[in-house]
């Protein structure tokens, strides 16, 4: 079957006999537990399964430290901070990547909003993000869709409440 056939709809009980009969290789599920420890930044984990399976990760573990800086400075709502370590490391990236660099400043715009800071976060709109919602109708959609957030009291009682909480 091809990608783009229509799969068959499966019942719950079928798809769990089909798994029974399946077997996945002890070298598979340690390369899948390993990818597992990288992607989410669980250093440590992959260290001691690096030691304890002989599986190599398929970074250098000195980048992944880079990577959980990126990951807490985002979660932690501070943006422009994640942004100015990405452009440090690759200072390539988000000039390729435009999408990820409007998701970025988004993001900021989000955390202005949140923050209350309703002012600021119109003038950080239309400096830093207008002029790529006029060259992309998805831009300009996802742009609009925050800067609804500003219409509401309480932001997270909005139909757009999702942008809050990403």
């Amino acid at each position: 079957m091809s990608y783009t056939e229509k799969h068959e709809n499966i019942s719950k009980d079928d798809w769990m006999e089909h798994l029974e009969g399946v077997h996945v290789q002890r070298s598979d599920m340690n390369k899948l537990i390993m990818n597992y420890l990288v992607t989410e930044g669980f250093k440590e984990a992959t260290e001691k399964f690096q030691q304890e399976s002989g599986v190599s990760p398929c970074m250098d573990l000195d980048s992944l430290d880079d990577r959980i800086r990126i990951r807490d400075a985002i979660q932690s709502g501070k943006i422009q901070e994640a942004t100015a370590i990405v452009n440090q490391l690759h200072p390539e990236l988000l000039d390729n990547d435009r999408y990820l660099y409007f998701h970025l400043q988004q993001l900021h715009l989000t955390e202005l909003i949140r923050s209350g800071k309703i002012e600021e976060a119109l003038h950080f709109a239309q400096e830093q993000l207008s002029e790529a919602a006029e060259s992309d109708p998805t831009v300009l959609n996802e742009l609009e869709r925050t800067l609804a957030l500003l219409a509401f009291e309480d932001p997270h009682q909005s139909p757009f409440s999702d942008l809050l909480h990403p």
